[in-house]
């Protein structure tokens, strides 16, 4: 699927913007999909929290602070790489 993804118009597209734009079309692709895959993580967390918020009987409010923690602390040095 790659393949066919990387010989199609979309891509051609996508590496002539991405090289208006002085930016490596490979490094730009792979910098989207490491965003992408974070926003998909943060929304699971989001909807287990206010499950989980639901459930203890606490307040969305918490349930906000606590993924905001959690956040805080994932983003330290250690989670660029």
């Amino acid at each position: 699927m790659a393949k066919e993804i990387l010989d199609s118009a979309l891509w051609d597209r996508f590496e002539e913007a991405a090289r208006k734009r002085r930016r490596d079309p490979v490094r730009l692709l792979k910098e989207f999909m490491r965003e992408r895959l974070e926003v998909w993580e943060d929304q699971k967390l989001d909807r287990q929290a206010r499950k989980a918020a639901l459930s203890s009987g606490r307040r969305e409010e918490d349930a906000v602070q606590i993924v905001r923690r959690h956040r805080a602390n994932r983003s330290g040095p250690s989670a660029t790489s």
